[in-house]
């Protein structure tokens, strides 16, 4: 149909030169050009990480301040909540603490003569998230396993992502921080 109008209005043309034709290659054009663009942009998004690129959390404190469990299924036993609400503060603390590192390693990076980076320890690692276990009680009481296991998985991946920053960060820097702690984050 788009095809008919086209061949339609291309013999309605009568001008010399056919105003219409120039105006469809430059429309042609323009989507070219477009697509070409897009395809770059997808390209270069989908390679990674590049060293001076801006690193885009998946999971924030505020998402782990954010996040509430449904109590369990029927039948089923739930996490004790204050032993998943220590879990999760212990969480929060880390997050922010590994932003803050960030954040300080960035500016590290922009201006080598500001303060070195002084590594703190870590107060949680994805380790220990893995490791972790809970008490659990009757229905209704206590958070959905399934839910709580879920969103674990979320803040285990989160640790491990703020973790390789950083780590690329520091050897961006290179030798430029200072601690308890070596570049790799052992002594």
């Amino acid at each position: 149909m788009f095809m008919e109008k086209v061949s339609e209005l291309a013999q309605q043309d009568t001008e010399p030169g056919g105003s219409f034709l120039l105006w469809l290659g430059v429309a042609a054009g323009v989507v070219a050009l477009i697509f070409v663009l897009s395809k770059t942009m997808k390209s270069k998004g989908a390679s990674g990480t590049k060293s001076g690129a801006e690193f885009r959390p998946s999971l924030t404190a505020e998402d782990v301040e954010a996040v509430r469990f449904q109590p369990p299924k029927l039948g089923e036993r739930g996490y004790e909540p204050e032993q998943v609400g220590q879990l999760l503060d212990q969480a929060v603390r880390e997050l922010r603490r590994l932003a803050d590192e960030n954040r300080r390693l960035q500016l590290k990076r922009s201006d080598p003569l500001s303060q070195p980076v002084l590594l703190g320890n870590p107060v949680l690692t994805p380790d220990q998230v893995v490791n972790q276990k809970f008490s659990t009680m009757r229905f209704p009481k206590g958070c959905s396993p399934s839910k709580v296991d879920d969103f674990l998985d979320r803040i285990v991946v989160g640790l491990r992502q703020w973790n390789a920053a950083n780590e690329q960060l520091r050897s961006e820097i290179s030798g430029n921080t200072l601690g308890g702690f070596s570049s790799t984050g052992r002594n």
